[in-house]
């Protein structure tokens, strides 16, 4: 069974995990997607793909003349300055990252593809969205059972309430949301994930 991680430096920090990771430091949603469709059409369908999602802020660039390899293309992190320039509040990104992971979960589907997602650093709150038009497409997220409820369960948050490890002494003086924790912390997050796979979608992962 082939397994496919893909989010930011929080899946990198996942260094044992027990198949293909792409992920990379400073990346976006966009990117863990856009990757995710790019490395299976150049390889094979894996059979499990995980998303743990990162900020919702994030957003990346094409810039041809830094960076043009494969799966990768041209595209690199954005600067966060910029999101401030074009946006005076979160709708933008919290949109934007609903909509993309509703396609996002139709692809998967429709490639016959089984996926898991759920939010890593987030720590999401209705009372950011509170009034907030054209956000009823939330529906389908929270209607989706292989996304993890986004507004109960963060994945850094739960590894710090289960005893995860900041990896850096920077890592320690972060909020547990946003918090890096070494690789020996995962298991617990592995645990959590391999028991909503079994209650909730009756299946099982070989990891």
């Amino acid at each position: 069974m082939t397994l496919l991680l893909n989010g930011c430096s929080y899946g990198d920090a996942w260094t044992s995990f027990p198949g293909i990771n792409l992920s990379l430091p400073g990346g976006s949603i966009a990117r863990s997607i856009r990757t995710t469709i790019e490395w299976t059409v150049r390889n094979h369908k894996p059979q499990y793909v995980f998303i743990p999602l990162t900020f919702v802020s994030r957003f990346e660039i094409s810039r041809i003349q830094e960076q043009n390899v494969p799966i990768e293309g041209s595209y690199i992190p954005a600067d966060y300055d910029l999101v401030a320039q074009i946006s005076d509040s979160c709708y933008w990104s919290w949109d934007y990252a609903f909509m993309n992971i509703i396609l996002f979960s139709a692809w998967l589907e429709q490639q016959g593809i089984n996926y898991l997602i759920w939010d890593q650093c987030n720590l999401f709150d209705k009372m950011h969205i509170r009034g907030f038009n054209g956000i009823e497409k939330l529906k389908l997220i929270e209607n989706n059972p292989r996304v993890i409820p986004l507004f109960n369960f963060c994945g850094n948050q739960y590894m710090y309430e289960n005893g995860g490890i900041p990896r850096t002494v920077v890592d320690e003086q972060q909020e547990p949301s946003i918090k890096h924790y070494t690789d020996e912390s995962y298991p617990v997050l592995k645990e959590y994930l391999t028991k909503y796979i079994k209650d909730v979608l009756n299946e099982k992962v070989d990891w």
